[in-house]
């Protein structure tokens, strides 16, 4: 199968940016920066490219362009709108006054907004914001699921809605309907999508979790195991809530836009944007979800932003794109770097990568700091003092409270002789 997913993305005065360029690569892009760079705006930006009704939740200028660079069924595209398009009212009251198509690029097709369900193939992302809490509703039953035409317009328009915490989409409900599909002859690419979601549901979860689904009754209510326990859908902690809710939602995606024969996970392209992919994760489950996504869902793009240094330590080489925010700045030109955060520290990927200007924790530097006067001063019971109260803050292996403690058994032996 040929894939699709998301080359580059131009803006131009859009929100905070005067001009933004961002280059994907086709399988994962991790999108870290300090707080406040933008890094939700580039999942938007995205947004907008591809449906006009998400237009309320940005900021643009008259002379706004953007556009995106897709590969489409491997054929080269670019979708949006060139300068000279927006009627600026006010804040977020912009309109369309003319459908002016993105600049030219030799070998690529230019589509302009109000031509992309016809010119893009059923190119259609999916976009998962940061609330993935599954609120309870009480099942009475297999529901109708809307028709290809139907999903691919609703997932079009609601991109940047999704963003926001507007999600229509009812996980229990899918799961409810899968439980009576799954056994009907016809179901043959919904039954595999669901083995492969039960059979892989515990490699996504943390060790020794045995996280799994176990049946759903009678009263229509999914049950599941975590740490041998049972429990109910919405009994799930929010760790495991969010990532169920992004595993059901690309499934529901997967089979909801595209034609039988195309609906199987394992050969399924495309490209999934997920806000703050770390919320609600501990820093271990951080640590393993890149690789279980991908081995649920081998062949999709994901863009995803995060805060997290353990989920940017799991990335490999040429995953991870790198925002910066310097006073001033408003042109940015992003690609994924060539390196790999897997050697660094915490400390070392929060600093550098992160941007979090300091890291010092203050009592400890300033006991630090005592400690060796006391040397200095050759004062043996200040530094026998100052290495108590600093036992007290540092980890039992901190490497300065080894050499504190070996330099004060160098002075008490030698006050000895």
């Amino acid at each position: 199968m040929t894939s699709s997913y998301i080359e580059k993305l131009h803006l131009k005065n859009f929100r905070q940016f005067k001009s933004l360029n961002v280059e994907f690569n086709k399988n994962f892009n991790f999108i870290a920066g300090p707080n406040g760079c933008g890094k939700t705006s580039i999942l938007a930006g995205i947004s907008h490219c591809l449906h006009h009704s998400t237009f309320q939740y940005s900021r643009f200028q008259e002379d706004s362009e953007f556009w995106t660079d897709l590969i489409v069924s491997g054929r080269k595209k670019r979708v949006g709108i060139g300068k000279n398009s927006i009627a600026d009212k006010g804040y977020r009251q912009q309109s369309i006054k003319a459908w002016n198509y993105p600049d030219p690029e030799e070998g690529r097709e230019s589509i302009v907004l109000h031509e992309v369900n016809e010119k893009l193939d059923g190119f259609c992302p999916l976009f998962i914001g940061a609330e993935r809490s599954i609120k309870y509703k009480q099942i009475h039953g297999m529901t109708r699921e809307q028709g290809f035409e139907q999903q691919l317009e609703q997932y079009s328009s609601r991109g940047t809605a999704s963003l926001y915490g507007e999600n229509p989409s009812n996980i229990k409900q899918w799961f409810v309907n899968r439980y009576f599909m799954i056994d009907k002859e016809w179901a043959i690419e919904e039954r595999e999508n669901w083995n492969r979601l039960i059979e892989q549901l515990p490699t996504l979860a943390p060790f020794n979790s045995d996280f799994s689904y176990v049946r759903t009754g009678k009263e229509l209510e999914p049950i599941f195991s975590i740490y041998g326990e049972e429990c109910y859908m919405e009994e799930l902690s929010a760790g495991f809530q969010a990532v169920l809710s992004i595993v059901a939602n690309i499934f529901e995606w997967i089979e909801g836009t595209r034609n039988g024969g195309g609906r199987l996970a394992v050969n399924a392209t495309g490209s999934v944007l997920i806000d703050e992919l770390d919320l609600h994760l501990h820093p271990e489950w951080q640590f393993t979800l890149r690789d279980g996504l991908e081995g649920l869902f081998p062949k999709i793009q994901f863009i995803v932003t995060t805060h997290s240094p353990h989920l940017l330590s799991s990335a490999k080489e040429g995953e991870v794109i790198i925002m910066g925010r310097e006073r001033g700045q408003s042109e940015y030109f992003l690609k994924p770097t060539s390196k790999r955060f897997s050697g660094w520290s915490t400390d070392q990927i929060l600093s550098e990568v992160m941007g979090v200007v300091s890291l010092d924790n203050k009592d400890y530097e300033l006991l630090i700091s005592e400690a060796f006067d006391k040397v200095e001063e050759g004062s043996i019971k200040g530094l026998r003092s100052a290495i108590d109260r600093l036992s007290e803050v540092a980890h039992p292996s901190d490497s300065i409270l080894t050499v504190l403690n070996t330099r004060y058994a160098s002075m008490v032996a030698l006050s000895n002789d």
